[in-house]
């Protein structure tokens, strides 16, 4: 049975005061209800449900943010993985969705393995976030995203770069590294469980984005074993819109 809009706002209402930090019940509220929104028969014309679909949207990724920021290490299970596959998959996954829009995501690295210690879904998502972020806030056609080694055998490191035309709020930037909730403090805390680095910069007109990757496990972190199981296939997941992917690029594509 197909609710009516009004029926479905009362849900809405519902919806945006589950508490984020009960993670579990924030997500089954809000996906239940934006499986709803989407098969409305009026959601392509009713203005009214595209906003309530992309508010559900937006909390979702507040609710993502809250969790990820909140990451404990002993929670946190990295392994030792070739990140150049992944990478590039994860970039033509973004390029598939912002390419209607005018915008383009290229993807550069060496010809040789990189391997180093990560959470392969951690990793892609703040490689993700970052992308989104350009794609949200920079005017440029196209987004370009590197990844190079650094140092020598014995201080492997990894350098994931984003950058696209454009300008940064730094200090905005800063401040939102220490707000509850904010995909700034999520990354941030992404990159600590790493025991990386990430850093906003400007540089020849380019907003840009650099993210360091160990090469090797650090401090107690115990590498695990690593199954190509654990990726997701990105372009799939264009499919569906409830999945962190489509979550974090939707509102740059304004669905």
């Amino acid at each position: 049975m197909i609710e009516t809009t009004d029926a479905l706002y009362a849900r809405f209402r519902q919806a945006m005061e589950c508490d984020p930090r009960e993670e579990a019940r924030a997500r089954q509220c809000l996906q239940g209800l934006m499986n709803e929104l989407l098969a409305h028969r009026d959601a392509p014309q009713d203005l009214r449900l595209q906003n309530m679909l992309l508010a559900c949207r937006l909390r979702l990724r507040a609710v993502q943010n809250l969790s990820l920021a909140g990451r404990r290490e002993e929670d946190f299970f990295p392994c030792r993985c070739e990140i150049r596959e992944y990478t590039e998959d994860l970039c033509a996954a973004a390029d598939l969705l912002l390419r209607p829009l005018g915008r383009r995501v290229r993807f550069e690295a060496p010809e040789e393995a990189m391997e180093a210690v990560v959470s392969p879904r951690d990793c892609g998502w703040l490689a993700l976030e970052l992308i989104c972020n350009c794609a949200l806030h920079c005017r440029g056609e196209e987004i370009g995203v590197t990844l190079e080694p650094r140092g020598g055998k014995r201080n492997r490191a990894f350098v994931l770069t984003v950058a696209c035309e454009g300008r940064l709020d730094l200090d905005a930037l800063h401040a939102a590294g220490g707000r509850e909730g904010s995909g700034a403090a999520a990354m941030r805390r992404t990159a600590w469980l790493h025991h990386g680095a990430l850093l906003w910069l400007e540089r020849e007109g380019k907003a840009v984005a650099a993210f360091r990757i160990m090469g090797k496990a650090c401090g107690r972190q115990e590498c695990r074993p690593y199954s190509y199981s654990e990726l997701p296939d990105y372009v799939e997941l264009l499919k569906d819109p409830c999945s962190p992917v489509y979550i974090a690029l939707a509102p740059a594509v304004g669905e």
